[in-house]
């Protein structure tokens, strides 16, 4: 008998038997050993499997975005806009997460914060809930305080993780912002000292400077207008009294500077009276009148005087003199003669206003003239200054702007449920065991009946008269 033969032939032994007993024992022994061998598993599990406690938190991810506007007032607008981190069909966020929440980098930062080796913790348990937003991770423990601390850990971990690579994105953004926005600000300083420069070589500060220039000499000519139409008027009444009192301005200004001095006057009026004497005197009394004589004499006197002081006064020695001041003792003719002076007056003085003003006319044409292409490059400058000043502005709005937008690629991410005591273990599954024990003892037992039952139900399947074997065809025969 060979070694394996032996076996073989004793193990046909005890399952085959003899007779339909022998059937039934064998049938009876293979289910008390298959039930046997289950229960046996499941006790083992329940016994020598270690306690394990599990704690879990949720995290859940709002979905809609941000968006917001910067104006500038006269110098730009800046636009930011964070779309929704679920817009996007080729990217989920959830997904993303748990990829960050399995990596060495959380389960580092997790250990740090537990003070323990790297390698001692476990693997945590990631669940995505379907049609939600939400992030469910579990760990475990050999006690239920080890497995919440283990879960705070790791939620502290990622959270502390998220928050790094939020800054590193922003750092790394900045670092690029900063060139760009350095290149705005030197623009800008260059435009502002071009425009300084060209401001202080034109004395040209700013264009209301130069329109204030052009009205000025628009507001002159009206003024020479005015003082023209003065003037004209001025002349026609200076020459209509110099018509009707038969002389000119300058001898009507004479008798009245003369008719305005007391001794002249006082002397006149002794001349007249003596005029009139000697006029009296003659048609009665001849040449040689000692009466006559005095008066002719004293009259040569006044005479010699009233020229003296009309030289004295005037600075002028004219030969009417006398006949002008003869004119002045009349009251109306005076009247006349104030008018008279009053109007030259008044003209000369509207004369020296218009030659005053047609000189601040060409005086400031010709500075318009000089000024027109400095006008016109200051004009160019400023737009250089403002386009700058904009562009400057607005980068740093921007700029401001993205550094607000903090959940731009790791959007915001809300603890839902925070990590729990477990209040009992979940491994070993007591109930879960027990039941698939029972599960099994009774397929194990629905199986072996079937088995028992083959025949006839395959003979009343095909209405066959089940027939009595008289031999078996093989070793397994009466086994199966």
């Amino acid at each position: 008998m060979s070694a394996v033969g032996f076996p073989r032939r004793v193990i046909e032994r005890i399952v085959q038997g003899g007779g339909a007993k022998g059937r039934a024992r064998r049938y009876v022994l293979a289910g008390i050993a298959g039930t046997a061998a289950i229960w046996i598993l499941v006790v083992a599990y329940l016994v020598l499997t270690p306690k394990s406690y599990t704690s879990s938190f949720t995290l859940v991810l709002p979905g809609t975005g941000a968006g917001s506007t910067v104006n500038i007032d006269n110098l730009g607008q800046a636009n930011t806009t964070s779309t929704s981190a679920f817009s996007s069909p080729d990217m989920s966020p959830t997904e993303n997460y748990r990829k960050i929440i399995l990596s060495h980098r959380v389960l580092w930062a997790a250990a740090n914060i537990l003070g323990a080796p790297e390698p001692s913790l476990p693997k945590p348990r990631i669940e995505l809930a379907e049609q939600t937003k939400l992030i469910i991770v579990s760990l475990t423990g050999p006690t239920a305080e080890i497995a919440r601390q283990r879960s705070e850990a790791f939620e502290k971990g990622f959270l502390d993780t998220l928050d790094a690579l939020r800054a590193d994105e922003i750092a790394a953004r900045d670092k690029t912002t900063d060139a760009v926005i350095d290149g705005y600000r030197k623009s800008l300083d260059q435009a502002r000292e071009r425009l300084i420069a060209h401001q202080v070589k034109s004395g040209l500060v700013s264009l209301e400077q130069y329109n204030g220039i052009v009205a000025s000499v628009e507001h002159l000519r009206e003024q020479l207008q005015d003082i023209d139409a003065r003037l004209a008027q001025a002349t026609a009444g200076v020459n209509g009294l110099t018509h009707i009192l038969g002389t000119d301005a300058d001898a009507a200004n004479l008798a009245m500077v003369l008719r305005a001095d007391p001794m002249f006057q006082t002397a006149l009026d002794q001349m007249a009276k003596d005029d009139a004497e000697i006029a009296g005197l003659t048609g009665t009394r001849g040449d040689e009148n000692a009466r006559l004589k005095d008066l002719r004499a004293e009259r040569a006197s006044i005479q010699a005087r009233l020229t003296a002081r009309s030289i004295e006064l005037t600075g002028q020695k004219r030969a009417d003199i006398l006949k002008s001041a003869d004119l002045s003792l009349r009251d109306e003719r005076a009247r006349l003669f104030e008018r008279l002076v009053g109007q030259v007056a008044d003209r000369e003085a509207l004369q020296g206003m218009r030659d005053k003003l047609q000189a601040q006319i060409e005086e400031t044409h010709q500075r318009v003239v000089a000024l027109a292409q400095d006008a016109s490059h200051l004009d160019d400058l400023k737009h250089d200054v403002q386009v700058a000043d904009t562009v400057f502005s607005s980068g740093l709005a921007r700029m401001g702007t993205s550094k607000a937008d903090f959940f731009a690629s790791y959007p915001l991410v809300q603890t839902l449920e925070a990590p729990g005591l477990p209040d009992r273990p979940s491994s070993p599954k007591k109930l879960l065991a027990l039941a698939g024990a029972v599960g099994a003892t009774f397929f194990l037992i629905l199986a072996l009946g079937m088995i028992w039952l083959r025949t006839h139900l395959l003979a009343k399947l095909l209405s066959v008269e089940p027939t009595r074997r008289t031999a078996p065809a093989g070793p397994w025969a009466q086994f199966v």
